[in-house]
């Protein structure tokens, strides 16, 4: 469905009236002519907008679009440049890890495997990090565990599952344990997520990077702040 139409020429608040708040910014896309991306989100609708009218930048926002979907387990919607998730985004929930989400539909061209599980190398110790799911009584529950040598693993585990929750803005259930908001299963969100959270440290200075570099395109274009 074309959805540049009705659209041309907005103006900033006009953008944000209609798409919502811009709860991230990739102020220069490397695969489109250095045009601004923002995602927009109006419960439960997310938005990807650009004010450029590039030729060819419906296609774009739609690659864009189903990117998003295939790295996090989002599910596209009618206008080729929205998608929800499966919980309906009720009061935010799944929108904290969309600045993540974003930047990696935008600027990487790789998959979300997760055909052999949710693991990632740790970057502190030999181990290799696994998380599982299982559900009881209704609660479908994530675990932090891992493979490998570790001198003290539970340290590590609870340090993931903490840049999880501060990433995700999951629940916690127990220190080596959390769930969604939603309390839906989403194994690609959280193989997304995991990297990240392994090294804090490293995950909010690129944050930072990034919050530096789009600060003059936030202002100019009337984007809002997270």
């Amino acid at each position: 469905m074309c959805i540049r139409d009705s659209n041309i020429d907005m103006r900033p608040i006009e953008v944000i009236n209609k798409y919502g708040r811009c709860i991230e910014l990739i102020s220069m896309d490397p695969y489109f002519h250095n045009v601004t991306i923002g995602l927009f989100f109006k419960e439960p609708v997310m938005t990807i907008y650009s004010y450029s009218n590039k030729p060819g930048l419906e296609e774009r926002l739609k690659v864009i679009r189903d990117r998003i979907v295939d790295v996090s387990g989002a599910i596209s919607l009618d206008e080729d440049n929205q998608a929800t998730f499966p919980c309906s985004m009720k009061e935010g929930c799944c929108s904290p890890p969309l600045r993540f989400v974003l930047k990696e539909a935008v600027m990487k061209d790789r998959p979300n495997d997760i055909s052999n599980g949710i693991t990632c190398k740790d970057l502190r110790s030999d181990m290799i990090l696994k998380i599982n799911h299982s559900e009881t009584d209704g609660i479908h529950k994530y675990t932090v565990t891992g493979d490998g040598n570790s001198p003290k693993p539970e340290i590590r585990y609870r340090a993931v599952v903490n840049g999880l929750l501060k990433y995700g803005g999951f629940e916690k259930i127990d220190n080596f344990s959390f769930k969604l908001k939603c309390n839906m299963k989403n194994d690609k969100l959280i193989n997304l997520l995991l990297p990240l959270a392994r090294n804090i440290s490293a995950t909010e200075e690129s944050l930072a990077a990034d919050e530096l570099a789009g600060q003059m395109t936030t202002q100019s274009l009337g984007f809002a702040a997270n």
